[in-house]
């Protein structure tokens, strides 16, 4: 065999060997491209998943809000009825001081002491139980009725 016949035969050889090694490297490209291609389809299965869920809770919430809404209502409704109502208390308020301050409630208080000066008088004097009358304590109503 000559030099040329040599070299050709290299050069079949190396293209041969470089043929093999494209198919093989096809194959294993073919095969990560197909795994690839899997995952990408379930993660968009997955995110179908969540952007469904994630829509749900954005209903949820924008029911919340409307309820929220309503409550904010019904809470500046209570309190306008809150203030009307603190306001007519205070002229009833005022309307009570003018009545103990004024000659009703003078006469009022002299007829109550009036009253209490002659009960003092015509009852005699009672020991309330539990109070101390001459260093012993009376027995208290609950210890002495039985209960």
């Amino acid at each position: 065999m000559s030099l040329t016949g040599v070299a050709a035969l290299i050069a079949a050889l190396s293209f041969a060997v470089i043929a093999c090694a494209a198919v093989y490297l096809s194959i294993r490209i073919t095969r990560v491209l197909g795994d690839a291609t899997a995952l990408v389809r379930e993660t968009r299965a997955d995110q179908q998943a969540v952007l469904a869920r994630a829509n749900a809770a954005v209903d949820r919430a924008h029911g919340q809000l409307d309820r929220t809404d309503a409550v904010v209502a019904s809470m500046d409704e209570l309190g306008a009825g809150v203030s009307e109502l603190a306001g007519q208390v205070s002229t009833l308020a005022g309307l009570g001081r003018s009545l103990a301050a004024g000659p009703v409630g003078r006469a009022a208080a002299v007829a109550y002491g009036v009253r209490h000066a002659v009960a003092l008088r015509r009852s005699p004097r009672r020991a309330l139980a539990g109070q101390v009358v001459n260093g012993a304590e009376l027995p208290s109503a609950n210890r002495a009725g039985g209960r």
